[in-house]
């Protein structure tokens, strides 16, 4: 659940981070090693071996935990009991009644805060000596989800440093079967031998995002993959080839990797179709559907919700342009709790396109504005057009019109900061003849992509 959750922290988010049926790493090293772990007389010996090998006893969470520094000085200082804790810790006094003297007297637990006192790690405490503050912090917590949320993923830790205490009573356990191994990659060799008589081989048919022969190979296993589809073959060649190979091959990609950005920067900066006068830079391009009212001839936005970003407090007003038959979309930030509220009704809701012009409420069903009917077969068909093969944006007549009304712009100032401010705007007059500018671009060149595939032009099948 955690390495789901961890975003791009992930090790192999970067490639296939949208293929869902993708499985967590941590949970292939268990398959894994629970497929191969001989089964003694002592269940619960066989259980908490287990457990260390995967990195969630209590002392790999106790070093998960240290590497993760989620338990602060005075965090300590009110979980546990401790008689010395100066040996551990100093402290500057903020209070002004109370004295070092008195400081130097007090024991674990107390609430540093309420003493009037901060607190910090003495630095000639290594993290062997910090270890023991950790286990006797984590075994006050009663779950196990409490203890992992203050821990690294144990693919996260160097795995040298995690396992260490491991290898000692994971070869005594195992000693009636000769095992003597001082890495998941040995350990698994020598069971795989005493079991098949060879390393073990893991073949996955249908290898999706690549994590269970990724994992697979990390872990000592010969993997073997395969998948019918290209992106999938792509995606496990690239794990276990890029994001698995040695660091000084890895090094290599990068660089190359690296170079061929810098290019393409150069050249879409070149173009002038991402930047505004102000050298900010475009992000993200938000798009919406627009069609024609057939009660008022207006063309109206399709939005489910006028809320662009809850996080930014950022959401679209539709004002009437009563010239054009059409909303102008304003762009407000920073809205107030009621236009945040109001935002979240957009125009189409419940299978219909609603929306209030002078007074009055309009609303006509979207099938209805697809033209939705019964085939000869029964089967429920519409009136939208298939787009052809050099189709990328839709026709005059086209039902379905498509409208750029919101832009995410990175600042100038921190477009190769680590960390980007950015911003949502309106669209302008100037972004509109830019947008311009790229369908010209694609328009003139998309036979070409096309017939060099770098484009795709199959039509896509009915799937009968």
């Amino acid at each position: 659940q955690t390495e789901r959750k961890a975003g791009a922290a992930q090790t192999l988010t970067g490639l296939g981070s949208y293929w869902k049926g993708r499985k967590p790493l941590i949970l292939v090293r268990a398959i894994v090693l629970g497929s191969l772990l001989p089964q003694t007389d002592d269940h619960e010996k066989d259980l908490e071996i287990f457990e260390s090998l995967m990195g969630f006893d209590y002392e790999g969470l106790a070093r998960r935990a240290l590497l993760q520094n989620a338990i602060k000085p005075k965090d300590f200082a009110s979980l546990i009991a401790l008689g010395s804790p100066w040996d551990f810790f100093s402290y500057t006094i903020k209070a002004s009644d109370i004295s070092a003297e008195e400081v130097e007297t007090w024991e674990f637990p107390f609430d540093a805060d309420a003493k009037g006192i901060t607190m910090r790690w003495r630095r000639d405490i290594d993290d062997e000596n910090k270890l023991v503050l950790y286990r006797k912090a984590l075994a006050t917590f009663s779950s196990y989800e409490e203890k992992a949320s203050l821990c690294k993923r144990p693919e996260e830790v160097d795995q040298n440093w995690l396992y260490a205490p491991v290898w000692t009573r994971v070869n005594h356990h195992y000693a009636q079967f000769g095992i003597n191994a001082h890495s998941h990659a040995e350990l698994v060799e020598q069971l795989g031998i005493l079991r098949y008589g060879h390393r073990p081989r893991a073949g996955d048919t249908f290898s999706g995002g690549g994590s269970i022969p990724f994992e697979a190979a990390r872990v000592g296993c010969n993997a073997y993959a395969a998948d019918l589809n290209p992106i999938a073959c792509m995606l496990t060649w690239g794990a276990l080839n890029i994001i698995g190979a040695p660091k000084e091959q890895r090094s290599m990609y990068e660089d190359a990797q690296r170079e061929v950005t810098q290019q393409v920067d150069k050249e879409l900066i070149a173009l002038g179709v991402e930047h505004d006068d102000e050298g900010n830079r475009a992000k993200a391009y938000l798009y919406c559907l627009e069609t024609r009212c057939p009660e008022t001839g207006w063309m109206i936005p399709m939005l489910p919700s006028r809320i662009i970003s809850p996080k930014h407090g950022t959401v679209a007003k539709l004002i009437p342009d009563h010239a054009n038959k059409r909303f102008d979309m304003e762009v407000i930030n920073n809205a107030s709790n009621k236009e945040i509220k109001d935002a979240e009704t957009g125009t189409v809701h419940d299978g219909d396109l609603v929306y209030e012009l002078d007074g009055r409420t309009h609303r006509t069903p979207v099938k209805t504005l697809r033209g939705d009917y019964r085939g000869p077969q029964g089967n429920t068909l519409n009136r939208l057009r298939k787009w052809e093969k050099l189709d990328f944006i839709p026709r005059d007549e086209d039902i379905f019109q498509e409208r750029l009304y919101a832009i995410q712009w990175i600042t100038k100032a921190s477009i190769y900061e680590p960390r980007q401010v950015t911003c949502f705007c309106g669209v302008t007059a100037d972004d509109l003849a830019r947008e311009r500018k790229v369908e010209r671009i694609v328009a003139e060149n998309l036979a070409r992509w096309q017939n060099e595939g770098l484009a795709p032009d199959m039509e896509i099948e009915p799937g009968d």
